[in-house]
């Protein structure tokens, strides 16, 4: 397979999880995920450095595994999640997709991002990075691990899957 093809595969992928979380249909993003997935979003240890070790280090998200993107899915969708009830509308855009590896089985990804939300803390524009590597399941381009680094220094409102 071209590294132009992969892209646009890839590509379509990180579209279609922003609209996945954008429209909230949550077995839908939870499918785009391998079952060992990891979802993490680290902190920052200083202006220029994030954590590196999402095992012993403060993380703003850590889920390891898809049961973990699925339960906070379920505390979502039973509104058991206080940093997320009401649940805010977002808009996300998912721009600079850039394969930095590629195989048959396997590709690695950096993007940017930024996202819209308005909810209970109203109006909020978040950006940052993006770090994906995928895999082949079952024929499909699945997520294995998605490394999300926030921008922005200090947090205003809440931060959640849907809110990055």
């Amino acid at each position: 397979m071209a590294k132009a093809e992969r892209l646009a595969q890839a590509s379509e992928l990180l579209y279609l999880e922003a609209h996945y979380l954008d429209q909230k249909e949550w077995s839908n993003w939870v499918d785009l995920y391998s079952p060992d997935a990891v979802f993490w979003m680290p902190s920052w240890v200083n202006e220029s450095q994030t954590t590196t070790e999402p095992e012993t280090e403060l993380n703003l998200l850590y889920l390891n595994g898809r049961t973990h993107l699925e339960d906070r899915v379920y505390r979502l969708q039973t509104e058991d999640s206080f940093a997320s009830v009401p649940s805010a509308r977002t808009v996300h855009v998912v721009s600079n997709i850039r394969v930095i590896d590629f195989g048959d089985q396997h590709t690695s990804l950096k993007a940017t991002w930024m996202v819209h939300s308005y909810g209970l803390h109203g109006p909020l524009t978040r950006g940052g990075y993006y770090d994906y590597q995928l895999k082949v399941l079952d024929g499909a381009l699945k997520i294995a691990y998605k490394k999300v680094t926030l921008i922005d220094d200090k947090l205003i409102g809440p931060v959640d899957i849907f809110h990055v």
